[in-house]
């Protein structure tokens, strides 16, 4: 692995000062008194900014940081190092993702020095954040093309913190973020990226797969082994492709085969529920009133269109 460039000699490294920059940093008695509220406890913004053109920007962290940093690039080029000593390139379109605790450096390209968008985070949802980007524990980076990254942005979290440090407005910080981050996750489950078959496509070709074997007895884990992915990774994608864990998806898959039976078929109902992939027929009456509020007898009652 290259060693990142070195900053021209006319040019010392520095952390921050470049024109046009914007930096809010939370005060710490902030930080301690609401991290802990209801509405922040998940995600906090501690620290937002954006720094343009940041012609020789050099940090390095050989303890890491309290929190979780993401880097999104929008210009010119850089470069990020983990704790595992590798260096990664980071190109207009790219985020970096630093975990906290963990030892990281990255600064601009001397020849091309990069605009970068950063914020800081904390919370219970940070590392589920990471698993939707596909990112390793570890941390890494994820590009998408640029114009399309640009336009995402990190959804502007510092202007809020401009605004004051009202708990209304660090929720909407955080609120924001949560939009950037899931407009980058689709980003990225995106069909047609290069190496074959996304995880994304992979994963609707089970949901697709699904559909054509609703009697046929399922197990999550099969599921994920038939995409390819890890269970988490599977159900993290599934959910953001459907709105639906796995298993609930498919049951209401056969519910809605269950509804349609009723609705053109004088089948029994247990009948109507081992068509529909139901071998049980108590469970199946359960999940029916479960997802649609009332009995199958019921719902053949109710006079549809």
């Amino acid at each position: 692995m290259s060693m990142p460039p070195t900053p021209k000699k006319n040019d010392a490294p520095k952390a921050e000062g470049f024109r046009g920059q914007r930096l809010v940093v939370l005060p710490a008695g902030v930080r301690e008194r609401l991290r802990a509220h209801p509405l922040l406890r998940g995600l906090l913004v501690t620290d937002a900014g954006v720094f343009p053109h940041a012609a020789a920007h050099l940090i390095e962290r050989p303890g890491g940081a309290p929190t979780t940093l993401l880097l999104l690039c929008t210009a010119g080029r850089g470069w990020v190092r983990l704790a595992d000593g590798g260096t990664l390139p980071v190109r207009a379109g790219s985020l970096a993702w630093l975990p906290s605790g963990q030892a990281h450096a990255y600064g601009a390209d001397a020849g091309e020095p990069w605009s970068v968008e950063w914020v800081h985070v904390t919370g219970d949802e940070v590392g589920a954040w990471a698993e939707l980007l596909q990112l390793p524990a570890g941390g890494g980076v994820v590009s998408l093309d640029a114009e399309t990254a640009t336009r995402i942005g990190l959804g502007g979290a510092w202007e809020h913190l401009e605004r004051g440090y009202s708990l209304a407005n660090l929720v909407a910080a955080g609120t924001v973020l949560r939009s950037a981050l899931s407009a980058f996750g689709r980003g990225l489950a995106m069909p047609g990226k290069p190496g074959g078959r996304s995880a994304m496509e992979r994963v609707a070709a089970s949901a697709e797969w699904m559909k054509e074997h609703l009697v046929k007895p399922m197990r999550l884990r099969e599921l994920a082994t038939l995409a390819g992915l890890s269970v988490p990774h599977y159900s993290a994608l599934f959910r953001l492709h459907t709105g639906f864990a796995p298993i609930d998806w498919l049951i209401r898959l056969r519910i809605q085969r269950a509804c349609q039976l009723l609705d053109t078929t004088d089948a029994p109902v247990r009948a109507v529920g081992e068509q529909a992939g139901f071998g049980d027929a108590y469970y199946f009456a359960r999940s029916f009133r479960r997802v649609m509020g009332v009995s199958p007898r019921a719902y053949r009652k109710v006079k549809k269109g």
